[in-house]
């Protein structure tokens, strides 16, 4: 979208003289025009730091840890790639498909993941899992094996690992090195604690499984892909045609067949959700409530006009309604659902009005109140603070080509606008909702990254970025 939005401005750039002339060319060749860029930001759940991925000098494109830490005001580097794993990666098919629906250019460390408490972080590397706990030397390898493990995740207290090998869910318990399988039936047309190919290509979704909040259970997805025909793709490479059989769900043909079904971990005991007679349908959504024997979850049907929310409660595996959404033409999927520590409310996004906004509802699916209304668009909810008593969302209020971040009591009341320079504003908010990280871009601005306070006040650049002589667009900017 970046190269687009330069090729955009070229064209309808006043064709002014430049230092330098800008072309196609050099749009599409390094070093980026959008000059220095940082990915994976994420607020350390304690506060204290801001953690990155950064490409190296010799090879942006190879990518190393960093942290800004917030006490010492500066920036350091946490792990650097090659020291961990100088080889070659090979990735499996599966993780390599998950890249690229993820959007994870590049080598190195592409992804990384924080403790709840804040207190450690691991990250996948060249197939394998190191684990660092903060303020100990160095990080250790805890997962290593033939196979490649994909969608590595904490367990919300921190004292385990999850991930999916050769298509079965497993668990690590980090103090005692001890590794479960939670299914043992995966392989083949079977995969457990996956999502399959529709939930990746156009869902979202790229989980198939969920930890609740005290760690005492496991919802996970099992997928039977028997009945989607098998085809034939070819994958193109400079040297090289390789013919790759996959079962692939054309239009208006047979999906996968999904069930849901949540395990106890001590006992070992699965009991699965009834989803009804219909086995033509989709998951869209999986979540738990604050509640860890209250599982939520979204029933969509095949036209996409219809999507139930409903509960499902353990061990009765009694399922309840919550609120419906439906359409005439299709409904849009979002990631706007938060459960209130009440146990008896969250907040939700519909499009019930016309327009994308918030609402509080009950457990009973029923409205409590409209937080947001008007002619125009909630983008995203950022983040609930019950704590301040105000929901943050980022939306097109002021106008339909800004995104700003805005606050709004939850208790009901007039939102504020946060954010101030008039741009797109890309948000990620720490877990205690006293600072966020701002991403902001214009069509005439790279990328710049800084961490604010809740006010909107800044604290620092994480990137500047500034266009000045050192910059690779300084000499193309009358062209630009």
């Amino acid at each position: 979208m970046k190269k687009i939005a330069v090729a955009l401005a070229l064209a309808v750039s006043l064709g002014s003289s430049s230092a330098k002339e800008l072309t196609p060319e050099r749009i599409f060749s390094s070093p980026s025009l959008d000059g220095e860029t940082i990915r994976g930001l994420k607020i350390c759940p304690d506060g204290s730091r801001v953690t990155f991925l950064r490409g190296k000098e010799s090879d942006y494109e190879r990518l190393d840890l960093w942290e800004y830490n917030l006490k010492e005001q500066q920036s350091r580097l946490l792990f650097d790639s090659d020291t961990l794993h100088s080889g070659d990666e090979k990735l499996s098919d599966e993780e390599k498909a998950r890249r690229e629906r993820l959007r994870l250019s590049g080598t190195g460390i592409v992804s990384y993941q924080w403790s709840k408490d804040g207190k450690a972080l691991f990250f996948p590397l060249a197939g394998d899992v190191y684990y660092w706990k903060v303020g100990s030397e160095g990080a250790r390898k805890v997962v290593s094996t033939p196979e490649f493990e994909t969608d590595v995740k904490f367990s919300p207290k921190g004292r385990c690992l999850s991930y999916i090998r050769e298509q079965n869910l497993y668990v690590l318990d980090l103090e005692t090195g001890r590794e479960t399988a939670v299914t043992k039936g995966g392989g083949g047309v079977i995969k457990y604690g996956m999502a399959e190919f529709v939930a990746q290509e156009e869902m979202n979704r790229l989980t198939g499984y969920w930890w609740s909040e005290d760690e005492s259970k496991i919802a996970f997805i099992k997928v039977d892909e028997s009945p989607v025909k098998e085809v034939v793709r070819s994958e193109i490479y400079a040297e090289e045609i390789k013919h790759v059989k996959q079962r692939y769900p054309f239009a208006g043909a047979k999906n996968a067949e999904l069930a849901l079904g949540i395990v106890e971990l001590k006992s070992g005991e699965k009991k699965w959700v009834n989803l009804g007679e219909d086995k033509d349908f989709y998951l869209p959504r999986v979540k738990w409530t604050k509640d860890s024997s209250l599982l939520s979850f979204q029933w969509q049907s095949r036209d996409q006009k219809t999507i139930e929310s409903k509960t499902v409660r353990w061990p009765t595996m009694d399922v309840q309604p919550l609120h419906d959404e439906k359409s005439e033409t299709w409904l849009n999927l979002h990631e706007d659902f938060h459960f209130l520590k009440d146990q008896k409310h969250y907040v939700a996004a519909s499009e019930r009005d016309g327009f994308k906004h918030l609402y509080l509802f009950n457990l009973k699916g029923e409205v409590v109140r409209q937080l947001t209304k008007g002619s125009w668009v909630v983008d995203e909810l950022e983040h609930v603070s019950e704590k301040q008593g105000k929901v943050y969302f980022t939306g097109r209020k002021d106008t339909p080509i800004e995104r700003h971040l805005y606050s709004l009591p939850l208790a009901g009341g007039e939102s504020e606008k946060v954010s101030s320079r008039q741009g797109f504003h890309d948000i990620t908010f720490s877990k205690d909702g006293e600072s966020y990280v701002d991403k902001f871009s214009t069509i005439s601005t790279p990328p710049q990254v800084s961490l604010h306070r809740k006010s909107g006040k800044r604290l620092t650049w994480l990137s500047e970025n500034k266009v000045d002589e050192s910059h690779p667009l300084y000499s193309y900017l009358s062209d630009w």
